[in-house]
């Protein structure tokens, strides 16, 4: 039964009769829930759920191995054990057919929600915390602030209303740089290209890059400026993108023509309302001195990790001077791909292990 902490949506099971809501967690193409949470969904003891359960696996209704797993949940300590909706309904239609039938109505309505729309909005829990709808909507700003997401946004007002867009021109590639780069400079004076410069550093923690998709940075993350941004400067990015974008589509929306000089000027106009100051535009052309930079410093960052990986304690006075190139042959054979399978072995050998009791939660 494998742990699981991905890909999880948590969502609230409400009957509409006065009771409280009952979590119960979307993961794949089916709902999760745990021996309590579907004690509570059918109203009865939990005792009783353990039972039917057993018996349900016993005589061979569902096969186990793909109807149960272990998850991390959030504010829980330990794994837990939960069941999928197959599993749910049949304790359901053991215990009380209607309220298996309503459960079912409800779960197949918030599947086809996730499969279809690739989220699951939880409207109670969001109008009663409103903390969490905070997050949410950071989420959502997150999301929209993607370098993919800006281009794209601004591509589709610009084809509505933009006179002078013309999408292969090169005057609309240097377009997309010069609106990267003023957010970038917004949040810290610096351009991409200076931000690469001034933050790459083999020595440091995943030499300095503050996102990262696996164990060790990749080349083309090392060579985006945008991941070498603190939370904080993230964070102010973010809710930048998303006052230019409303400003983008509600130009467009009113069907207003608009130019590349014009959006650029509201952008400043933007950035001083804020209280940022203003790109003035290239002083210095450093994009190929970044990347080597970047390229050079991932590749000393690299060697160090795959040292380390072969159980070499690195001083980095010594690497510098030469004195690990005997290892050379056998860090030339290490992979990034077996690096991340090597160094997730690691992990999950230093991790405790679980309790295989079902947690009460």
């Amino acid at each position: 039964m494998p742990d699981s902490i991905t890909n999880q949506a948590l969502v609230a099971y409400d009957e509409g009769n006065g009771s409280s809501p009952v979590d119960v967690i979307v993961q794949g193409e089916t709902l999760w829930a745990t021996q309590k949470a579907i004690s509570r969904i059918f109203a009865t003891e939990r005792s009783v759920i353990a039972k039917h359960l057993k018996s349900i696996y016993e005589i061979g209704e569902l096969e186990e191995k793909s109807t149960v797993q272990k998850m991390h949940i959030a504010n829980l300590d330990k794994p837990v054990q939960t069941y999928s909706l197959d599993a749910i309904i049949s304790v359901g239609y053991r215990v009380n057919s209607k309220k298996a039938t309503q459960f079912r109505k409800w779960a197949t309505g918030v599947l086809g929600q996730y499969i279809r729309d690739g989220y699951v909005i939880d409207e109670i829990r969001l109008r009663e915390e409103p903390e969490k709808l905070n997050k949410l909507a950071a989420k959502i700003r997150e999301l929209r602030a993607s370098e993919k997401n800006v281009y794209a946004s601004v591509r589709e007002c610009f084809r509505m209303a933009a006179s002078d867009y013309e999408p292969s021109s090169q005057e609309v590639k240097s377009f997309y740089a010069l609106l990267q780069d003023k957010f970038h400079h917004a949040v810290t004076n610096m351009t991409s290209s200076k931000l690469i410069l001034d933050r790459a550093h083999h020595e440091d923690a995943n030499m300095g890059l503050q996102s990262i998709k696996n164990n060790f940075p990749s080349l083309q993350e090392a060579k985006t400026g945008k991941n070498y941004l603190s939370e904080s400067e993230l964070y102010r990015l973010h809710l930048l993108s998303e006052q230019f974008l409303l400003y983008a589509e509600t130009t467009a929306l009113r069907g207003e023509n608009m130019t590349m000089k014009q959006l650029h000027k509201q952008l400043d106009n933007l950035l001083l309302l804020n209280g940022y100051p203003v790109f003035g535009g290239y002083k210095d052309y450093l994009k190929e001195e970044a990347m080597a930079h970047a390229e050079r410093e991932h590749k000393l960052h690299m060697e160090i990790k795959k040292l380390e990986l072969l159980g070499v304690n690195v001083d980095l006075e010594w690497f510098y001077a030469g004195e690990y190139d005997e290892f050379r042959e056998q860090t030339a054979r290490l992979s990034t791909r077996d690096m991340n399978y090597l160094a997730d072995e690691r992990k999950a050998a230093s991790l405790p292990q679980a309790n295989c009791r079902e947690s009460q939660a």
